[in-house]
């Protein structure tokens, strides 16, 4: 049996706050620290890509306008996270701005998490059978196992409205 997609999601948050909790411990090793944070940027993009193959449109195509606004919302919270492993990537390892670009993809992802939590996931099992959850957790796996390591995605930012009007048209 399929885990329920909005666990996976809540568990796939526990990993990164974790992660960026570690992090915080490497200020003084860039070396180990450039380790996780490849691999957490990596993460941080397969899921945001997962959700908006799997999660976001099943949410937008039961929304109301509220809850469609929260759905282009989430994607534009996915770009500010998507902006700072960008900045990231573009600095030094170790130096000031990489932390820095560290720290705003923190918080962006902090943010966005909150709101995810509180905004979507609770509401969203509401409306949604635990079978139809699962479905969709099957399929955020089968994804996340088909774009390991980042393979075959883009990592660049998405149009949240474009996104919203394409998944509910």
């Amino acid at each position: 049996m399929s885990a329920d997609i909005t666990e996976m999601i809540l568990d796939d948050h526990d990993w990164f706050r974790r992660q960026f909790l570690h992090l915080a411990d490497l200020r003084e090793q860039p070396e180990v620290a450039e380790k996780v944070w490849d691999s957490l940027a990596i993460q941080l993009e397969i899921h945001a890509s997962a959700e908006e193959q799997h999660f976001y449109p099943s949410m937008a195509r039961r929304a109301d306008d509220e809850e469609a606004s929260a759905t282009e919302d989430a994607i534009g919270d996915h770009d500010e996270i998507r902006a700072g492993t960008e900045k990231a990537r573009a600095a030094t390892v170790g130096s000031q701005e990489w932390w820095d670009a560290i720290d705003e993809t923190d918080k962006a992802n902090n943010h966005h998490m909150s709101e995810e939590e509180s905004d979507d996931l609770a509401p969203f099992r509401k409306v949604t059978s635990l079978a139809f959850r699962q479905e969709l957790g099957a399929k955020f796996e089968q994804f996340k196992v088909e774009h390991a390591e980042g393979r075959g995605l883009s990592f660049e930012q998405k149009d949240a409205e474009e996104y919203v009007e394409a998944v509910t048209s």
